[in-house]
């Protein structure tokens, strides 16, 4: 029972009255929309939840996927992201379901005989108090469960458009020399990707476009945005198992060093499974990606060698994957042209992944790409409706790359330290010192 303007309304509450366009919303991909997203990930979701507030505005979200993602991919929440949350009405839901991360364990080789490791500090996670509320640990696939949520129960009951893969754009738009194409300057070609009617190409006409579809951005390419940065160079095993193990700090967090190499142990949610990043070493210049060639039973193999003396004995493998460190930045963020920047309204815009990549054992990435989502969404959404002027939007490009910069030094420190040997540290307690670096500014 809620108290409205015009008095008591039985129901729920995160239910919202349909309007706008969500009175009538067609089931297909309408062939114009005002904002079209491409990739139904953190920064593509929290984009098209924002959106879904504005009753009078027609926007749509795409993904290659045949449905919802299940499982996998990033596992950090910051607790800036959990106020984040608490906009779209899940914080405290999604805390509850949440593994807590409250402090964090550092294990290093035992000096009497470095071939096993030893417990060498536990430190508080956030000993500054920075936030009401914790470090989370959850699967992305319920942090996107609940911002379609919240999106299918707003006002213009959006929801995902699954099985759409984008193959290409093509902007005819007066302000870049060419010649103008009504209200939806944006055309897009996409491909259906899954269902009866799979192999099809179609087109839609939008007023702008996202792309949010990850580091391999085919909108990122259409616009001709390049990624410059280090070339990948140290490579890591991933998996989210559930084991028997006589390791004692299993459910915490931990750092774990030894003579064998390293690995970021994280507990996840329900009690039972855990993820490993494990060590896998040097890449050489030469290696063409074979290293992602690493089977599940050599990524296993090498976590007992680090945890000497302890064992893992692994029964089930829910996720897992291999990947190698790459620090990458887009030059822009949108579709103008670095020279051209200010002399026109960008109509493509990218974020999350496609702008900016990195590692995933700092815990940044999903929840810097959620921020990206949110800086454009509440942007296009107020343009649309009228309520800012089109050069509002010009700020994203140059607020988020500031942002993406400043999480890629950072990871760098930290991957760095990561895969440094126990030897190679100045003093024990620098490894702590390093690890316990502040949160990226989102």
């Amino acid at each position: 029972m809620q108290f409205h303007h015009h008095g008591y309304v039985s129901g729920d509450p995160r239910v919202l009255p349909a309007a706008g366009v969500g009175l009538d919303r067609p089931a297909e991909l309408p062939d114009e929309v005002d904002v079209l997203i491409v990739g139904a990930g953190p920064a593509g979701m929290i984009a098209a939840a924002q959106l879904a507030m504005f009753p009078n505005v027609t926007t749509r979200i795409v993904d290659r996927r045949p449905g919802r993602l299940e499982i996998g991919q990033a596992d950090g929440v910051q607790a800036r992201s959990v106020e984040t949350f608490q906009a779209f009405g899940f914080a405290e839901r999604i805390v509850a379901e949440a593994y807590w991360q409250t402090e964090m364990v550092f294990w290093k080789p035992d000096p009497a005989d470095p071939s096993r490791i030893v417990r060498a500090k536990r430190t508080p996670d956030d000993p500054a108090g920075v936030s009401e509320f914790p470090h989370l640990l959850v699967n992305q696939a319920r942090v996107l469960d609940y911002f379609a949520e919240f999106a299918a129960n707003a006002p213009t009951r959006l929801t995902p458009d699954f099985g759409y893969e984008f193959e290409g754009l093509e902007v005819t738009d007066a302000e870049q020399g060419g010649e103008p194409d009504g209200d939806h300057p944006v055309t897009v070609t996409l491909r259906r990707t899954a269902g009866e009617h799979e192999g099809e190409r179609r087109t839609v006409r939008a007023k702008y476009v996202m792309g949010a579809d990850g580091a391999r951005s085919r909108v990122r390419a259409a616009i001709g945005c390049h990624m410059a940065g280090d070339q990948a160079n140290h490579a890591w095993g991933v998996m989210d198992v559930l084991a028997v193990t006589d390791f004692p700090d299993i459910r915490t967090k931990c750092s774990i060093q030894s003579e064998a190499g390293s690995i970021l142990l994280i507990p996840r949610e329900g009690g039972y499974l855990f993820r490993m990043y494990v060590d896998l070493g040097e890449v050489p210049v030469d290696d063409h990606h074979h290293v992602r060639q690493t089977t599940i039973e050599q990524v296993i193999a090498r976590a007992n060698e680090i945890l000497h003396p302890y064992t893992l004995d692994v029964r089930h493998v829910a996720w897992h994957s291999v990947y190698e460190v790459g620090h990458r930045l887009t030059d822009r963020f949108d579709d103008v042209p670095t020279e051209a920047a200010g002399s026109r309204t960008p109509r493509v815009f990218i974020a999350g992944d496609a702008c900016h990549t990195h590692s995933a054992k700092a815990g940044q990435g999903m929840n810097v790409s959620i921020q990206d989502g949110w800086n454009l969404g509440w942007k296009l959404g107020h343009v649309l409706e009228g309520r800012a002027p089109e050069s509002l939007l010009a700020t994203y490009s140059a607020e988020r790359q500031v942002v993406a910069q400043n999480l890629i030094d950072f990871d760098k420190q930290w991957s760095t330290m990561m895969a440094k040997k126990p030897e190679e540290f100045a003093s024990p307690s620098e490894r702590v010192v390093q690890s316990s670096s502040p949160v990226v500014p989102s």
